[in-house]
């Protein structure tokens, strides 16, 4: 049984998608994996789809060209989208600007370096069926 009924993936990096996507299903991850290659289509979705709806899990890549993921965030604030679901940011970033603004945005739980792998996911899993 997969830990997540639903997650969505905003990242523009490809090679990045197919890779986690299929670590996920390797591990039971989730039974819907949606990805999205630029944060204005994430939030469309969001606003689209009814509170049930809802994924449990967003990972957030921070570097994206259209919308990057610090953009999305106030977007998504503005939109008073009743999010109680769980938002990691993902990224290869080290940069300890983006490390202290996921740490104090309160609808961020975590912060993940790039590549996502196993120990990871059962992290997250952990942290969010608490």
């Amino acid at each position: 049984m997969a830990a997540f009924e639903k997650i969505f993936i905003v990242d523009d990096d490809e090679l990045f998608l197919i890779v986690t996507k299929s670590i996920m299903e390797d591990e039971d991850f989730a039974n819907k994996i949606y990805n999205f290659e630029d944060g204005n289509k994430a939030l469309r979705q969001l606003q689209s789809i009814e509170k049930k709806d809802l994924p449990e899990v967003l990972f957030l890549d921070i570097n994206m060209p259209m919308m990057d993921g610090w953009e999305f965030m106030s977007a998504l604030e503005e939109l008073e989208i009743d999010n109680n679901f769980n938002i990691y940011i993902t990224s290869s970033s080290i940069n300890p600007l983006d490390l202290k603004a996921a740490e104090t945005n309160p609808f961020i739980k975590g912060f993940i370096s790039k590549p996502i792998d196993p120990g990871k996911l059962e992290k997250i899993i952990k942290a969010c069926k608490i």
